[in-house]
Order: structure tokens, then sequence, then C-alpha cells
């Protein structure tokens, strides 16, 4: 009696069992887990992204299986860019997109500041401090919002992946950068700052820059020593960008140190000159990055 007893309850719960799989198998099929681009599509503040994936038939990509990470802009990104994803080509967008993707989930808490490997073949520069933020100019908004096949982090900014070097950068600007670009020529440095294995952060001065020096200081009065000295006080080894930068003296290629102040915006203090206010910051370079300042620093 007690075994018949025991094998009736036995029945019952593989029964149980039997349907509570069942179940949870309808539910997968009914409601399947939702992928990264599945967690786009169905957030109209994505709608732009979603487009760009669509004409660039990466859509399928970051449906696989991963694991990837997306840093993802809203439309209001594209918007700020001003990018235009019906004027672009599929060729155009590709390169652009895949600098938002990386091959590993990585979650907020995960994030070590450095260097990340895109899938596009680029490079992300993370800073984890104050949140996580990529190429100094770009703030994840919201964090980890996780799919089945990786991870979503919004940002506030479009990723172009870099395609000048310092040297290039400036030569592209005259109006801002043709008094530094001839006395980079004259110092026989544009070389260096064109080398793509090269890694620098550079403190640009403005043509305005120099003119104020110049009003003091006659450049001819400078010897070939002398100009190179100061080109070289305002390039420091490794690609720093704002949000890396903290108060203190940072060593510069000409072997002397300037002082950065950040208590009211960010200052750059030379040994013999009026402290110089950064006016654009993160220019980034296939080879390092820019901040534009507006005094020249002086050793």
């Amino acid at each position: 009696m007690r075994n018949f007893k025991f094998q009736n309850l036995l029945a019952i719960g593989l029964l149980v069992f039997s349907l509570s799989s069942c179940d949870a198998e309808d539910e997968n099929v009914v409601n399947p887990p939702k992928t990264i681009v599945d967690l786009a599509i169905a957030d109209p503040n994505f709608s732009t992204l979603v487009a760009a994936l669509t004409k660039a038939d990466l859509v399928g990509t970051l449906q696989g299986s991963g694991p990837f990470t997306v840093f993802a802009p809203t439309n209001a990104a594209f918007a700020a860019a001003g990018i235009d994803v019906n004027a672009l080509s599929k060729e155009q967008l590709t390169p652009v997109l895949l600098n938002h993707v990386l091959a590993a989930k990585v979650k907020a808490s995960d994030v070590v500041s450095g260097a990340a490997a895109t899938v596009g073949g680029g490079q992300l520069f993370l800073t984890a401090k104050n949140g996580v933020s990529i190429n100094g100019n770009t703030k994840v908004t919201t964090a980890d919002l996780e799919g089945s096949n990786g991870v979503i982090h919004v940002i506030d900014n479009v990723l172009l992946p870099a395609s000048k070097s310092i040297a290039e950068i400036a030569v592209g600007d005259p109006a801002n950068f043709s008094t530094l670009v001839t006395l980079l020529q004259s110092a026989d440095l544009v070389n260096v700052l064109t080398d793509v294995q090269g890694n620098f952060t550079v403190f640009a001065p403005t043509n305005a820059a120099f003119e104020k020096l110049f009003a003091v200081v006659d450049p001819a009065s400078l010897s070939a020593d002398q100009v190179k000295d100061i080109l070289l006080y305002h390039v420091a080894a490794g690609r720093v960008f704002s949000t890396d930068l903290e108060n203190g003296d940072v060593t510069m290629l000409n072997g002397k140190k300037v002082n950065v102040n950040l208590s009211s915006g960010v200052k750059i203090d030379g040994g013999s000159s009026d402290p110089s206010g950064v006016v654009s910051a993160n220019v980034l370079a296939t080879n390092g990055v820019i901040h534009v300042i507006d005094n020249v620093l002086l050793p």
C-alpha cells in the first residue's frame, strides 16, 4: 500500500515537473530572450542607431551569439554630431558603427581605464572615474542594459574613429594652427607628430596665442634650439584626455614640467608664462590627443 502511494506521489511530481518545464519552454518560444538589437529596436531613443545598423547590414551581426558591448548613441547624439544616416553609404556607416562595439561583455563596474579594441579594428580610450567616459568627450549616461548576447551602455556622443595624425590635424586647420605648423616645420618636428607609432598629448597654442607672445617677444630673436625647446614644452608622452588630468606637475618632452590646475576649468601653467586655459579638449588623433590652449607655454 505504501509503495502504491509513493508511486502515485512520484508520478504526480514528475507530471508537475514536466508541465513546469513545458511552461518554461512555451514562455521562451512566446517571449524569446532579447538580444542587444532587440533592446535597441524597442527603444525609440535608438531609432537613428537602428536605421544606421540596418543600412550598414549589421543587424544580423549584432543579433549573433556575441558577446558584445555596444556604446549606443541616442538620436540626440547623432543630431548633435550632424550625422544624417540617409546621406551616408553603407561603406561610410560601417566603420563608424563598428567603432562603438567591443567583442566582449563589459559591464560598467568592470571597466578599467585604458585602451579597448573595437570590432572595427580601432581603439576606444575608456576612463573609469566619476562614471565611465570614452575618448575624453563622451559619457555613459545609462549603463548595463543587458541583452541575451551582451550589454548596452547609452552614450551622449557619436564615437568617430580617428583618421588623422596630430600633425595632419594641425595642417588641416590653418585658421587656428598655421603658426604652430610653420614652427613645427622649422624645428623639424612634423614627422615626429605624424608618426602613427607615437602616442602623444599636445597642448596646441592657437594663432592668436602666438600673436600674444610675438607682441612682446620678437620671433626672429629666438634661436632654432629655443623654438624647438618651446614646442617640445607643449608635448607630453602618452595619450592623456581631459578626464584623466589631475592636479600636479607633468613632465614634457623637453624634460621640463608644466603644472596642471583643475580648480577652475583646466589651466596649464608654464614655468615662465601666464597660465593657459584649455579652450577645446580631446581632439582625437591616430597617434594621440590635442588640447587647444590660449597661451604659449614658456619653459
